[in-house]
């Protein structure tokens, strides 16, 4: 029986465990799965993926409404106000959860993408529930 040498093994076992690891890898998180709901009366179609909830809002949907009900929303619900801004090619605004939640900041993101606004909400760490339930709250207070 011949033996192999210690160099190929080596080789051979590093393989094997980089194997391994991609193989696990490539299943993904919950995270890397896209998950897509409706939302809203309206309805619309929001899809979660990397931590991010993504939504296109309807056409004539004015964006700095939209900013305005989710600064005042989340205001309401005990958040600080870190930043906001609202120009006319998009807004931002990042909230910290006041009190005991899970999470520590909501980020809110709009910008125009063609003839609607996209509108991206953030929890950190990764809460798809949370994003989801801001997008409702949101899309209640636009009678949408």
């Amino acid at each position: 029986m011949r033996l192999l040498p210690r160099r190929s093994v080596c080789f051979l076992s590093t393989l094997a465990i980089a194997g391994a690891a991609l193989c696990a890898g490539c299943r993904g998180g919950p995270e890397l799965r896209e998950t897509r709901a409706w939302h809203g009366q309206t309805p619309i179609m929001a899809s979660y993926q990397w931590g991010k909830l993504t939504a296109d809002l309807p056409p004539g949907t004015d964006m700095s409404a939209v900013m305005g009900v989710t600064r005042a929303l989340l205001y309401r619900q005990g958040h600080i106000i870190e930043s906001y801004s609202v120009s006319p090619q998009g807004g931002t605004m990042v909230a910290l959860s006041g009190g005991n939640a899970p999470y520590n900041r909501i980020r809110v993101d709009t910008a125009f993408e063609g003839s609607t606004v996209m509108l991206r909400i953030g929890v950190t760490p990764s809460d798809e529930n949370r994003a989801r339930v801001v997008l409702e709250s949101i899309l209640e207070e636009l009678g949408m």
